[in-house]
């Protein structure tokens, strides 16, 4: 339209060549299809020496319902070639005022061929984004081609120019540089489209800092292909250099440079990827397919990854590490692989299906699993069919517990856990043999458990040992029955036993309420029998009583595993015939415990109790009831300025008298820690 236009002003002013210098049209609107030009100016100067100038205005440019207008063309065209067929420009300059992007300046070439049909434009814009944008385009009968680059662009610069069409989220910050080619082709053959981005130096962070890319050095490309109902799209993007961080994942491209490549089609609202794969050298290595809804929310619709190669340590710092840092687990020492496969729909998984080989782990608090081997296959579907998993190891241990070789099978689905087989689970020179353990609604508020346990009797001092506890003696056995967590309480139906100090220590009525919660709260009836004193005082390191005891310690509450409340009882054992000495270290500690402890120091350092090391005694007990941080005390009988704690017997005789009803419970608990630390006895 306009190269005619301008042919037309050439022919008016070459038969009046001396008596006109310029020639100017003027259209306050012009129509074609969508597109509407709003007062047209086009001039054709005419200067000495035959030379010409010619220059086109738009006051406004309408191309369509979807595109913005743009504002004050101005295309001035010193030399235009205006001699039928050919029409052009070698050298014009374009200035638009106003456009989506800001103002723009352009250097501009072309020229129209009329009698062959062809065109050809090439245009330079040589300040945007702070970087350099070149395109060049050809038309002829066979069709069209059109090709371009951008280089240095800064992609702060580039996010504000391209806020119109696309922007980010607020409160995301963006830098680094950008280049891309493109290139597309069309007309007789079908349309093809390319693009092609190399990005430096990127820095790019999300307003929670879920997002994170820092130094990162990407590369990235797409194509286009049409096809009969849609397009056919390829896809590459490789990460080499710094690092990205997306929610618990974790890529360091400088350690495991990431390749992505994908192919498939692009239906309307459906992009089908046909062929997906993803390598970084000692991490991954997947293939898989998958299904893209691209409407108005996104989402993936359904995929399969087959990963044949899921290699640590960079597995566990890329994919577990961030998830697992506030616990104990979160500064581990890896090795090993995994493969399997892995199904998702609508953005979730529904089966995954996984073996991991030569497997280790350990971390410096005591944390290790040798020679890891297993199967995980798990599915979405409550009733899905899903073949049972199983993990073994040749030795383990956590929490100061060790033990040798093991294995447990389960079967697991949706947020359901059920042993599959009991699992014998070594501990020391024992063993855990659990018979039941199910867990249903996993993760959820409605989270509920089962366990059944037989113990194989496991020595008491690595325990002890284990757990910062005075070394005891006696083996730990019996059985853990019918333990449940329903919401948030955990209960056991039946008793715990344990062998201790050469007699028995039941446990009954246990529940302990909120156990994943900043407060637990714990409730217990325990009651010991025929315990050997002499053993509990050598552990204790508070004297040496021989004879045989008996305690009850029922309503037990501990909240925050402190003790806030209890009933306690400790005597000795009813119808003990055994021997019954208590030495005079003993007898100070005791003394101390119920306040009469001067008078009972004043009497073994005087008189004739001042030449025995211990005495005989008849009975020892001692009772408290512990409320609101007070323990009322009293002892196995009441005496003329008090309780006994110690009533004596036979030559030496001594009595322990208590004389104080009320002790405050913080004060006591102090009192006893001071004087087990002096003994080098650690009590938590």
């Amino acid at each position: 339209m306009l190269p005619g236009l301008l042919a037309t002003l050439a022919c008016l002013a070459g038969s009046r060549a001396h008596a006109i210098d310029a020639l100017t049209f003027g259209a306050r609107e012009i129509v074609a299809g969508q597109a509407r030009l709003v007062n047209v100016t086009a001039r054709l100067a005419l200067e000495d020496g035959g030379r010409t100038t010619a220059t086109i205005g738009v006051a406004r440019a309408h191309a369509g319902a979807d595109l913005a207008d743009l504002r004050g063309l101005q295309l001035t065209c010193p030399a235009p070639v205006i001699a039928d067929p050919e029409f052009g420009c070698r050298q014009a300059q374009v200035s638009i005022a106003q456009t989506p992007i800001g103002a723009l300046s352009i250097a501009l070439s072309g020229a129209y061929h009329a009698d062959r049909s062809v065109g050809e434009v090439r245009a330079t814009i040589a300040s945007l984004a702070g970087g350099r944008l070149e395109l060049r385009g050809r038309s002829d009968p066979t069709g069209w081609r059109a090709d371009g680059k951008a280089t240095a662009l800064d992609l702060a610069a580039l996010r504000a120019l391209a806020a119109p069409w696309l922007a980010l989220p607020g409160g995301w910050t963006l830098g680094g540089a950008a280049s891309a080619t493109f290139a597309a082709h069309g007309g007789a053959t079908p349309l093809h489209a390319e693009t092609n981005w190399a990005l430096s130096a990127v820095d790019l962070s999300n307003e929670a800092s879920t997002i994170i890319a820092e130094g990162a050095a990407i590369t990235a490309g797409i194509s286009l292909d049409a096809q009969r109902d849609g397009f056919a799209v390829a896809a590459h993007a490789r990460g080499e250099r710094g690092q990205a961080l997306a929610g618990p994942v974790l890529l360091d491209f400088n350690q495991n440079p990431l390749a992505l490549e994908a192919a498939g089609q692009w239906r309307g609202e459906a992009l089908t990827l046909d062929r997906l794969s993803a390598t970084a050298p000692g991490l991954l290595a997947l293939q898989g397919t998958a299904t893209i809804d691209l409407g108005e929310a996104p989402k993936l619709a359904t995929g399969r990854f087959d990963i044949t190669s899921l290699e640590f340590p960079a597995a566990y710092t890329s994919l577990m590490q961030i998830t697992l840092a506030a616990t104990d687990f979160g500064d581990l020492v890896t090795a090993g692989s995994a493969s399997g496969t892995v199904e998702l729909a609508d953005n979730a998984p529904v089966r995954v299906d996984l073996r991991l080989t030569g497997f280790a782990a350990r971390n410096d608090r005591d944390f290790f699993m040798n020679d890891v081997a297993g199967e995980l296959h798990w599915a979405a579907g409550r009733n899905a069919d899903v073949s049972p998993s199983w993990l073994a190891w040749s030795a383990g241990g956590a929490y100061g517990l060790s033990g040798g070789a093991s294995r447990i099978d389960f079967v697991t689905r949706a947020a359901n856990f059920v042993l599959a087989e009991p699992w014998h689970m070594p501990i020391f020179d024992g063993a855990l043999d659990v018979r039941t353990l199910a867990i249903t609604g996993l993760g959820s508020p409605a989270m509920s458990v089962r366990f059944d346990a037989d113990i194989d009797p496991i020595s008491l001092p690595p325990l002890c040992k284990a757990f910062g506890w005075p070394e005891f003696s006696g083996r730990i056995g019996g059985r853990i029955p019918g333990v449940e967590l329903r919401g948030d309480e955990l209960t056991v139906s039946g008793n715990i036993e344990a062998n201790v100090f050469d007699g028995t220590v039941v446990a009954s009525h246990l529940r302990l309420a909120d156990p994943l919660g900043k407060w637990p709260r714990f409730y217990a009836d325990v009651r010991a029998r025929n315990l050997d004193l002499d053993l509990v005082t050598r552990a204790f390191a508070v004297g040496t009583i021989t004879g045989r005891l008996d305690a009850d310690i029922l309503g037990l509450e501990l909240f925050n595993w402190s003790p806030v409340a209890f009933d306690a009882r400790l005597e000795t054992a009813a119808g003990d015939r055994s021997r019954h000495r208590i030495s005079a270290k003993a007898v100070k500690e005791l003394s101390n415990v119920g306040g009469g402890g001067g008078g009972v120091t004043q009497a073994l350092q005087s008189g004739v109790l001042r030449f025995f090391d211990d005495y005989s005694y008849d009975r020892i007990g001692i009772r408290c009831r512990l409320r609101n941080d007070v323990c009322l005390m009293s002892g196995i009988e009441p005496a003329a300025s008090g309780y006994y704690i110690v009533k004596g017997r036979g030559l030496p005789r001594i009595d322990i008298i208590g004389n104080q009803g009320r002790v405050n419970w913080p004060q006591l608990v102090s009192q006893i820690a001071s004087g087990l630390a002096a003994q080098d006895v650690v009590v938590e």
